[in-house]
């Protein structure tokens, strides 16, 4: 049985990726399943294994970059079973049997600025345009894209797409002659890109075949370009397929947030009237989320079953998208998590980011700081640790420079990207952990501001740590008031809160056994018999 599963966000190894990346290596696991994991933006399996704390080995990792509507079927079709479990993704599936991951039903436009709004209201002439240019090049059925093209559709119209380390394509059988232009651009730290180009036929997915070109090839700056047109001597569709240098942008300037894996741009020289070719240069210039913007929830008629990570989250699905979905709690790693001899230290754990759906971590300073100042004898030898992954973008960078400025002179600590062991170690010292994604947010008018689930919770209760977590989303789902942590409505009620158990740690103690013991409920385990259920109810129909 052959399934694959689709995170968009690999490379970011965050919640959501643990949820995908432990169930690949679940269902890997299982010796009748060959699991792919897909993605479109370049990612390390091993990096991001070790991240996570799994074991990858048996998943294979493929990369299709930008994956989208058009080319959605060729690339499902080939699974028995194909899995998204990529947030806010409108991605149609054509698999035999396809599952739809919710974390929580968001709406597509969630972070739209006002320029995104107002460009919708042309999408009726792009897309009558974008028709237009389809119709003139047949669906542009001529070139098959396989994998390793970012901005596939650019390529389509006759424009220039950034390329990755292995780019395939075929071009069929109709085309008496094509022709590939390649540039490296004055935008790449290269002074050179080496790359080679294999042509093949008879069995056109597989280049050592009946290989009929072999070329290489060196493009040097400035942004200059080799053209290299190939007239088709034999009947039959062509593979192409182009290894080349790369580099990531964000790792040569870290004012930069691309973290794809590029080459060099690639172009689609073969010849076109001139008529067709304008048309598809002017349609190349119109923004491709015009295009792709779901208007509708459509897309998800293609999906056998929706899975949804709380019941918080089913309870949205069902009010906002009218469906109904199973609900499988995210793994908790909790074999790995112990509760060590216990330090003043305040925990909370989370991904840095100033967006829609952020931690808290900068409000949760200013809380800490009023207990600081507002009950120095209480609060003295406490502070307050905010661990969490941190992307490389600008905004998410500012973010941290902001929370440290707040904090400077305080026991604030900002620990960024730490390892799995020195995060399960920080948990294991912590007397309380604090959650707070949400606060001071209308449930109704927001919800997808609140936590979905709230996995590092889970993580603190099976660590002995007190949670002290926001009376909202998914967290209600996770804590007991008063048996296995606390919740509160406000910040005040935090702050009174956590000055209660530091007041009488003793008086918690039955409490932190509880908390922990109600951690295995969302242990890998149950996560495994329960995920493997579901994929037998959707096999059996």
């Amino acid at each position: 049985m052959k399934i694959a599963l689709y995170d968009r966000y690999l490379s970011t190894a965050g919640g959501g990726e643990r949820y995908s990346c432990k169930a690949a290596e679940v269902l890997a696991d299982v010796d009748e399943f060959s699991v792919d994991i897909l993605t479109d933006i370049y990612a390390d399996k091993e990096e991001v294994a070790k991240k996570l704390n799994l074991d990858l080995r048996k998943v294979n990792l493929r990369i299709f970059p930008l994956i989208s509507d058009d080319f959605a079927e060729e690339i499902t079709k080939e699974y028995d079973l194909f899995i998204n479990c990529t947030y806010l993704s409108p991605l149609a599936s054509y698999a035999k049997k396809n599952i739809y991951l919710c974390y929580f039903p968001t709406p597509f436009d969630v972070d739209f600025k006002w320029i995104h709004r107002f460009l919708l209201l042309l999408r009726p002439a792009a897309i009558l345009l974008f028709k237009m240019a389809s119709k003139m090049t047949a669906d542009f059925g001529e070139i098959k894209i396989l994998e390793g093209l970012y901005e596939s559709k650019r390529f389509l119209l006759r424009r220039g797409s950034w390329a990755g380390k292995k780019a395939k394509m075929i071009f069929k059988k109709n085309i008496d002659d094509f022709a590939l232009g390649f540039k490296n651009p004055m935008s790449s730290p290269l002074e050179e890109v080496r790359i080679k180009i294999v042509l093949s036929f008879d069995d056109i997915m597989d280049e050592r075949r009946l290989v009929v070109k072999k070329g290489q090839k060196i493009l040097y700056r400035p942004g200059r370009e080799a053209l290299d047109r190939i007239k088709q001597k034999k009947p039959g569709d062509f593979l192409v397929t182009v290894y080349s240098d790369t580099f990531v942008p964000n790792k040569n300037s870290p004012s930069v947030e691309d973290s794809r894996e590029l080459g060099y741009v690639l172009y689609d020289e073969s010849r076109v009237n001139r008529f067709k070719k304008w048309v598809l240069k002017a349609v190349g210039y119109i923004p491709l989320f015009l295009i792709s913007y779901p208007l509708n929830h459509q897309f998800l008629n293609t999906y056998d079953q929706i899975i949804s990570i709380s019941e918080y989250s089913s309870a949205w699905i069902k009010k906002t998208w009218k469906r109904s979905s199973v609900i499988l709690f995210p793994p908790v790693d909790i074999q790995s998590f112990r509760c060590a001899a216990k330090e003043n230290i305040i925990l909370s754990v989370g991904r840095f980011f100033p967006e829609h759906h952020n931690k808290k971590q900068l409000e949760l300073t200013r809380v800490f700081l009023d207990l600081l100042r507002q009950n120095p004898d209480e609060m003295k030898g406490y502070k307050l640790c905010l661990a969490g992954g941190l992307s490389d973008k600008k905004s998410h960078r500012a973010y941290v420079d902001q929370i440290k400025e707040l904090a400077q002179g305080a026991p604030v600590e900002v620990l960024t990207n730490i390892s799995f062991k020195d995060l399960v170690d920080l948990f294991s010292k912590s007397k309380i952990f604090w959650h707070a994604s949400g606060a001071g947010v209308s449930p109704e008018k927001h919800p997808e501001k609140f936590e979905h689930f709230g996995i590092t919770t889970v993580e603190a209760m099976a660590s002995g740590s007190i949670p002290i977590v926001i009376n909202k989303g998914g967290q209600v789902e996770i804590i007991k008031d008063g048996e296995s942590g606390f919740l509160f409505e406000d910040f005040e009620e935090l702050k009174k809160k956590t000055l209660e158990v530091i007041a009488d740690e003793n008086k918690f103690e039955d409490l932190k056994k509880r908390a922990m013991s109600e951690s295995l409920r969302f242990s890998n385990e149950n996560f495994k018999k329960n995920l493997l259920k579901i994929i037998d109810d959707v096999e059996r129909g």
